[in-house]
């Protein structure tokens, strides 16, 4: 079988990624040294901020995110909470560790259309132990109106 060029910059990545901290990774992430994955190119999201603790993600909805309704599916907001909550844990790992998500809480406060602008996610870490991190994010447009807040559980293991 023939392997894709996306598969093989992915495994590649792997290797390296368990070489570097969570937070250089990142940065190089936000510098373009790094191509952004799979869904953040899908979903057209792209990470603004970076710092230890806590990662912000932008998208502009559109009608490529719209449900049957006419809104913005909530998938959107599902995974640009997740892409940010996940990296902003990301951000605390040292070289040599990685994380998933255990659990992902999600509250939808309002819809997103196009004429909502762009709306960023910020998340931050609660808490890094040696096993579990914690971490709350907001989806807020220009004007600081929230659309959804989450937060999730990720654990925490060595890489293989």
């Amino acid at each position: 079988m023939t392997r894709g060029v996306e598969e093989e910059r992915h495994e590649g990545g792997r290797g390296e990624r368990r070489a570097l901290s969570g937070l250089e990774y990142m940065r190089q992430l936000m510098t373009g040294e790094r191509e952004p994955s799979g869904m953040a190119r899908l979903m057209n999201m792209r990470l603004v901020e970076v710092e230890e603790g806590r990662a912000v993600f932008s998208v502009e909805p559109d009608e490529r995110h719209y449900n049957g309704l006419g809104i913005a599916h909530g998938g959107l907001a599902a995974t640009l909470l997740d892409s940010a909550l996940g990296c902003a844990i990301n951000t605390v790992m040292p070289a040599g560790r990685v994380f998933t998500t255990l659990e992902m809480k999600l509250n939808y406060v309002r819809p997103m259309r196009r004429e909502t602008g762009e709306v960023r996610c910020e998340a931050v870490v609660l808490h890094a132990g040696s096993r579990v991190a914690t971490a709350e994010g907001r989806i807020l447009d220009g004007a600081g109106k929230l659309y959804a807040h989450g937060t999730a559980t990720c654990m925490l293991f060595r890489a293989s």
